[in-house]
């Protein structure tokens, strides 16, 4: 269920806010994206990606930025209801690692990660191949007795 991927403990700052900031936020809070937010709506998403690939490496100072001049706008989103498999479709449609889940009134309610949907897929495979692999032991024994 998506609900219990949901990652609730999400880091948010207002439009204009300054870059330095951000990157102080992100190491404090051990984050690789920060949305921003207006009313409790995201219009922008900004990454430590962004800030490296699209900022440092073209030599900007960070000091002289905000979050208006990189955020990616308007950012696809999940909704808390929606199934796991749509917020992946999502996900690889707009080409991103991380999506910010929104809740009925489009309020961000948490965020939904590659590596969350990567360990909850890994925990059912081994559950499915540990279930799958004792029902063909049992079956096994099964025909031995008989």
């Amino acid at each position: 269920m998506l609900n219990d991927l949901i990652n609730r403990d999400i880091v948010q700052v207002k439009p204009g806010t300054d870059l330095e900031t951000v990157c102080r936020l992100m190491k404090e809070k051990n984050v690789g994206s920060v949305f921003v937010t207006d009313k409790k709506k995201v219009i922008g998403v900004i990454t430590d990606r962004d800030i490296v690939v699209r900022y440092l490496a073209e030599g900007r100072p960070v000091a002289d930025a905000s979050v208006d001049d990189l955020m990616s706008e308007a950012p696809v989103t999940c909704r808390e209801t929606d199934g796991v498999y749509d917020c992946i479709q999502k996900m690889k449609q707009a080409k991103v690692r991380r999506i910010p889940v929104v809740n009925g009134s489009e309020e961000v309610v948490g965020i939904l990660s590659f590596g969350d949907l990567l360990s909850m897929l890994s925990r059912e495979f081994s559950e499915l191949v540990s279930t799958t692999t004792r029902d063909e032991e049992y079956r096994s024994q099964e025909r031995k007795i008989a």
